[in-house]
């Protein structure tokens, strides 16, 4: 059956062991019967009425008990053409009564209208409803019932089935909207889920590749700025944190202190024992240099044999002090620290300076050092000298040529012990 047989099914199916019955419901859906009647009706109404358009016939089915109903409602199942009505009578000496019957065809085809054709001697509405329960699909009509009335109700119910068919029609249609949509909806989340997957790989790659590339630059930046043989500041990153320590010590008015270190007589230890022995007296320098030193102080190798160490917001006399300790310590250890078949002697020179001096930039500090630094190697190395500011007036440029001072004691002169 087609959709709109469908919206027009009024098929109907009566069930009533006596045929007389059958014959008094074919004459209530006969369409000229029906059609005088209604005319009747009108004209003791309404006088007389322009006759109506003929309606829609009715298709009528009967049936002498529920077993062959049963049969012609599973047939009409199968053909695609399912009854909407069944006028079913509550008694049938033969065969199912008429509960049965209801019972019966609702498991069958549960769509199915139904109206139990009744009189008062027949069984209570309570024994009806306590069998079948509440349901919209059944009605009661108590005998005797007029033409009319069946005609109404098979009209009413039919309108009803063909209504509760589209409802159902469009409810699974929009179920299977709803189910292609589910699908498709899961189908882009899948999607989102395996491109968010990739873009969680992605960026766990791209966080990996920026790690990775990270450390090599940090790499580059240590083997751009430390010796490779020492470990130390090269030159370059020596100067840019003098810089740096230069600039805070005249922002915050402290005082900055600079040390020259040159390792005596290191022509001699290569001339002697070869390069690679000088490479080890170099690296045991500045190994004492590195663990003497504190954490925010800077130890560079400046070129050759000669170090550089900066002391931030450190007096002059402090700075003596440290640089005395450090030449002490390489005088004791630097030689234990090379590797030779002897015991190798190995001393260095200091010279300090100090931004009391009155530098106006970094390498004017290293170059006052240097003086200094000079000078101990003039005074017989393997000792600590330091510039000492004369001041005339209020202020550092007022001063006059730095003196030289030594910090080391001198050794004992040997004819004092004679």
């Amino acid at each position: 059956m087609t959709d709109q047989a469908m919206m027009n099914n009024r098929r109907i199916l009566v069930v009533d062991d006596n045929h007389a019955i059958h014959d008094d419901f074919t004459k209530v859906f006969r369409s000229d019967v029906r059609e005088a009647n209604l005319d009747q009706a009108r004209a003791a109404l309404f006088g007389n009425p322009q006759p109506l358009q003929e309606s829609e016939q009715f298709v009528l089915d009967c049936a002498d008990q529920g077993q062959r109903a049963l049969t012609m409602v599973q047939s009409a199942l199968k053909q695609g053409l399912p009854y909407s009505v069944a006028f079913i009578d509550m008694r049938m000496p033969t065969g199912w009564d008429g509960l049965e019957t209801v019972e019966r065809l609702w498991r069958e085809d549960p769509e199915l209208q139904v109206v139990i054709c009744t009189a008062y001697s027949d069984q209570p509405w309570d024994e009806i409803r306590r069998r079948i329960g509440r349901n919209d699909r059944l009605l009661i009509l108590q005998k005797p019932f007029s033409s009319v009335e069946v005609w109404q109700l098979a009209s009413a119910l039919c309108r009803k089935w063909s209504l509760a068919h589209q409802v159902s029609k469009q409810l699974s249609e929009l179920n299977q909207l709803v189910d292609e949509r589910t699908v498709e909806l899961q189908r882009t989340n899948d999607r989102l889920m395996h491109l968010n997957q990739c873009l969680v790989r992605t960026v766990a790659d791209l966080d990996a590749a920026q790690a990775e590339i990270s450390l090599k630059n940090m790499e580059l930046e240590r083997l751009a700025s430390r010796d490779s043989l020492t470990g130390c500041l090269n030159r370059r990153a020596v100067y840019v944190s003098l810089e740096m320590a230069f600039a805070e010590s005249r922002e915050q008015g402290v005082e900055l202190c600079c040390v020259m270190v040159d390792i005596d007589h290191f022509k001699s230890v290569n001339d002697q024992f070869g390069h690679m022995v000088g490479d080890h007296a170099i690296q045991a320098v500045a190994a004492c240099l590195g663990s003497a030193v504190r954490l925010t102080d800077i130890v560079g190798r400046y070129g050759g044999e000669e170090f550089c160490l900066v002391f931030p917001r450190t007096t002059l006399p402090e700075a003596a002090e440290m640089a005395e300790r450090l030449r002490i310590r390489i005088e004791k250890e630097a030689g234990d620290r090379v590797r030779t078949s002897f015991k190798l002697a190995m001393t260095v020179s200091c010279g300090i300076s100090s931004t009391k001096l009155g530098a106006d930039t970094p390498l004017e500090l290293i170059d006052q050092a240097d003086k200094a630094l000079y000078a101990a190697k003039e005074s017989g190395r393997n000792c600590v000298m330091v510039l000492d500011p004369i001041i005339t007036g209020p202020n550092a440029r007022d001063l006059v040529e730095p003196q030289v001072r030594r910090i080391t004691p001198l050794p004992p002169d040997p004819e004092d012990s004679l």
